[in-house]
């Protein structure tokens, strides 16, 4: 079993603007909307989880409209929240599958998020974080938000659902989609070009 849990609780304060990060519309639709659609059409997953927290309950509203479980956080940071979901098993078993994946990703398809999980699979190891070159970044104008070794993190990632420290590779994707990770109002002007250039 490979359960998604999408982040959605985070306050976007880099976008400066007043409603919810995950509700951002890109091409007239809220940016969570895309990432929930694209888990949802994935021959890998088979439960979709959403974490929301109070910096986010039109978010919580909106996603239920989907097949999804929403869990509720307290909202002190993406790594507390993600540790105490891990940790409950009224959402996810030890030692279950779990890919860990931002809500500011709307490029992203199914065909992406199976290519990262037949690499996850293949490599049998517990834990995976996807990159993408940092050259792809200035190529198409990105600033990325950290840049370590030539890499730079997507918010996608792999882990058993155990809390423990576990051994990981990194698996280098070369789709410009992951790279559109919508940090700041330049990120979301830059997706506006890009999806006039794609349709």
């Amino acid at each position: 079993m490979t359960t998604a849990l999408i982040m959605a609780g985070g306050k976007g304060t880099r976008l400066d603007l007043d409603y919810e990060k995950p509700m951002v519309k890109v091409n007239t639709k809220p940016m969570i909307s895309y990432v929930i659609e694209a888990l949802s059409f994935s021959t890998y997953i088979d439960k979709i989880l959403v974490a929301v927290s109070p910096n986010t309950p039109c978010t919580a509203d909106y996603v239920k409209k989907y097949p999804v479980i929403v869990v509720k956080t307290k909202g002190l940071g993406y790594i507390e929240d993600l540790s105490d979901i891990l940790s409950n098993r009224k959402y996810v078993d030890e030692d279950e599958v779990v890919m860990t994946i931002v809500s500011d990703l709307p490029f992203i398809t199914s065909t992406q998020i199976d290519d990262v999980l037949d690499n996850y699979y293949e490599r049998k190891k517990p834990a995976m974080c996807v990159s993408v070159p940092a050259y792809l970044f200035e190529k198409y104008g990105i600033t990325p938000t950290m840049v370590y070794e030539g890499l730079v993190p997507t918010g996608v990632n792999l882990l058993l659902a155990n809390n423990k420290e576990q051994d990981q590779t990194i698996y280098v994707s070369k789709n410009i989609e992951l790279a559109f990770n919508i940090n700041t109002l330049d990120d979301l002007d830059l997706s506006e070009h890009y999806i006039k250039k794609r349709w």
